[in-house]
């Protein structure tokens, strides 16, 4: 702990002449305020009057030195006395926070938004602090935009108004607006591939997203639009259920098979022993086979969308990601299935050697395009070729061929058949 008061946003003007123009970070604005050894001697929480009668965010030391906390715009934060009080009183104990957090959490809500951002983004990178801190971001800006692309999404339905999420929601979790803001731009612009790819990453990060810091009426709103996805994608639908548990905390439905690297003796002397078994239902289907040999076959099946009325742009080349984990989920590691499809279905196998001991396989992911391996590296990528059935990596190549050179699919692929 400690009780040394610094700047909460990066950014601070130093007060001199009040008509002149501030000087930013001590002259050099690309600095990060917080980690200037300039605050490390003792300063005091202050409100700055401002000319309109309001006070800006600022700190004091005993030398008369006086600065202003700045926002993105380079415009001062401000403050009112209740929220200065409460602020000094919980760097006083950094970073936790005070035992009237109830009513602190009241309070603060109606400060300026700039104040109540900087101040849980260097709250929660330097501490743990209760989930109900969180509720002091602008929830409401989500629940908006949620629910003006669920509206998009249902039959014969429009977008609503256009929100902007910006970064205001990151201190408590990230990877949920961004994609939002992606799906909602592809609808409006009747870019139906940007709409796949916000829809893919909403949907995968939700996946593993920490929800204990979204309040329970944001939840609501994006339950709502991840079940409406998964009714308009049918390859998102089984993802979309699995999602929507989470969020209410109900019991998911995700595919997981237990598998394990030795198995009993056979019966006879003359045949392997193998162990199968079947997981999910018709709109997403996976097949483990485990040999006494150590080895798993997994293959899949996907249901596919070929109504042509989607918003979002039809997936034409396919790769489904698979995890296999340990029993502890320490070492987790990815593979892509590339999907063939066949009528109304998408499918793939991989054949896999397994770890030794007990492992858990993972498929509850969705379907993605080379647009969304593009920024991997072709080595985390050729494991999986490896590890394709001869049908499936053929489909991996048929892919390859499609992309541009510098793609890691076409590098791996490249990789894989000078490895044959």
């Amino acid at each position: 702990m400690s009780a040394t008061h610094r700047p909460l946003s990066p950014w601070v003007a130093m007060i001199t002449d009040r008509d002149a123009r501030p000087v930013v970070n001590d002259g050099d604005d690309r600095a990060d305020a917080r980690t200037l050894p300039w605050f490390d001697t003792d300063w005091a929480r202050v409100a700055v009057p401002l000319r309109d009668g309001r006070h800006a965010l600022g700190l004091a030391d005993a030398r008369g030195t006086t600065v202003v906390e700045l926002d993105d715009y380079g415009s001062p934060i401000t403050v009112s006395p209740t929220a200065l009080g409460i602020l000094s009183r919980w760097e006083e104990h950094w970073p936790l926070v005070g035992a009237t957090l109830e009513e602190d959490i009241a309070a603060l809500s109606t400060e300026s938004l700039p104040l109540r951002y900087w101040l849980l983004e260097r709250l929660a990178d330097e501490g743990d602090p209760p989930d109900e801190v969180f509720t002091i971001l602008p929830w409401h800006l989500l629940n908006r935009a949620a629910d003006s692309v669920t509206a998009a999404l249902q039959p014969d339905g429009r977008l609503g108004e256009l929100v902007e999420i910006r970064h205001w929601l990151t201190p408590a979790v990230r990877g949920l607006a961004g994609p939002l803001e992606q799906l909602d731009h592809g609808l409006r612009t009747g870019d139906g591939a940007i709409a796949r790819l916000g829809a893919a990453a909403l949907l995968s990060n939700l996946l593993t997203l920490p929800l204990e810091r979204i309040p329970g009426s944001a939840r609501t709103a994006v339950r709502r639009l991840v079940v409406a996805l998964g009714r308009t994608e049918p390859v998102f639908r089984h993802t979309s259920r699995v999602v929507a548990a989470r969020l209410t905390d109900a019991e998911a439905t995700p595919l997981r098979g237990v598998v394990s690297s030795t198995l009993e003796a056979a019966a006879g002397t003359h045949d392997v022993r193998e162990r199968s078994q079947s997981l999910g239902d018709d709109s997403r289907r996976l097949r483990l086979t485990e040999t006494q040999a150590g080895r798993l076959r997994l293959s899949v099946r996907l249901r596919r969308d070929q109504s042509g009325v989607s918003p979002l742009a039809e997936l034409t080349d396919a790769f489904l990601p698979v995890h296999l984990a340990s029993r502890d989920r320490r070492d987790r590691r990815p593979y892509w299935i590339a999907l063939q499809p066949e009528g109304g279905h998408w499918s793939g196998a991989l054949n896999l050697s397994l770890p030794h001991g007990t492992s858990v396989v993972e498929a509850d992911d969705v379907p993605v395009g080379p647009e969304e391996l593009a920024s991997l590296d072709p080595s985390d990528l050729t494991p999986s070729l490896h590890a394709s059935t001869t049908p499936t990596a053929n489909q991996w190549l048929d892919i390859a061929d499609r992309l541009p050179e510098p793609h890691p699919v076409r590098i791996a692929a490249r990789t894989f058949e000078d490895s044959l």
